[in-house]
Parts: C-alpha cells; sequence; structure tokens
C-alpha cells in the first residue's frame, strides 16, 4: 500500500518528484489500508507541506544546475 503525492519543481517536465508513504509490513499495510477517507486525505495533506518544505530547499539547488535544451 502506498500513499503519495507528485510535484513539479518548477513548470517545466524535468524536475518531476514523488513523495511517498509506503507499507513495508503486513501489519502497516493493514494500518494505510484501514484510514477512513477523512484520515487518508489529512495524510495526503500532511505528505503535501512536507513536499512543500523539501522543494523549498531543492529549489535553489535546481535552479543552479544547468538545463538541457
Amino acid at each position: 500500500m502506498e500513499i503519495s503525492i507528485d510535484r513539479y519543481l518548477d513548470d517545466g517536465p524535468a524536475l518531476f518528484m514523488t513523495l511517498g508513504l509506503r507499507s513495508r509490513t503486513t501489519e502497516m499495510h493493514s494500518v494505510l489500508s484501514a484510514l477512513d477517507p477523512a484520515q487518508r486525505g489529512a495524510v495526503q495533506d500532511a505528505l503535501a507541506r512536507a513536499l512543500d518544505e523539501i522543494a523549498r530547499v531543492m529549489a535553489p539547488v535546481a535552479d543552479a544546475q544547468p538545463r538541457r535544451r
């Protein structure tokens, strides 16, 4: 079971990333599967906020990288 959120770091297609929460055990799979829609939405919101923070850290580095044209 996986709950994930995708994001482009910029407006182009090259800087695409995914942050995911994945069950690694049968027990954790059961926990993720048992989330009701509101709880699943809350997990997705938390992942989105985390990805926003990660993107803020990565953006200056990405901006400094050479781009393929």
